[in-house]
């Protein structure tokens, strides 16, 4: 039995699914705590930013904008065991390298408890996460844990 056929699609959903919304969670927390309207106070804020900056600034914004929506969807993709889910986490891997925004988002609570972090460390982590991620949702068995979907083709039968 390979690593490949022990991750089950449904775990790995799952696990995903949940620490994207922890994610959202805490940053809606966050925003709340500090007497903000989570995201429309920080598009607010960014717009305002931006008539004083150029567009490569409005293309950055729009693109960590984008990332955070996907963020939303995933969480509800990964939750819901939707195939769509599995693209999308790919898909976002780059764009939370660029942005600092690990897939493990217990990651960033570090930053938090220990204020004297190494931020070298941190980026070790941030990329670790994301192996982790990409890693278990290549060799996750099934799609979105319908694993009759993954047994369509069989080698040796075409």
């Amino acid at each position: 039995m390979t690593v490949r056929n022990r991750l089950e699609a449904s775990s790995v959903w799952w696990i995903w699914g949940i620490l994207d919304a922890l994610s959202v969670a805490w940053y809606v927390v966050s925003s709340v705590r500090h007497n903000r309207v989570p995201y429309l106070t920080d598009m607010f804020d960014a717009f305002e930013l931006l008539q004083d900056q150029g567009p490569v600034q409005a293309v950055i914004v729009a693109v960590s904008w984008a990332l955070q929506l996907s963020i939303i969807v995933s969480a509800l993709l990964f939750l819901t065991r939707r195939s769509e889910a599995k693209w999308l986490g790919f898909a976002q891997i780059p764009l939370r390298l660029i942005f600092l925004v690990p897939s493990i988002s217990v990651v960033l609570l570090g930053a938090q408890i220990f204020p004297g972090y190494s931020p070298m460390l941190m980026m070790a982590l941030i990329v670790g996460s994301e192996i982790v991620k990409g890693g278990t949702l290549w060799m996750s068995k099934g799609w979105a844990g319908r694993p009759e979907i993954a047994s369509t083709h069989r080698p040796g039968r075409g």
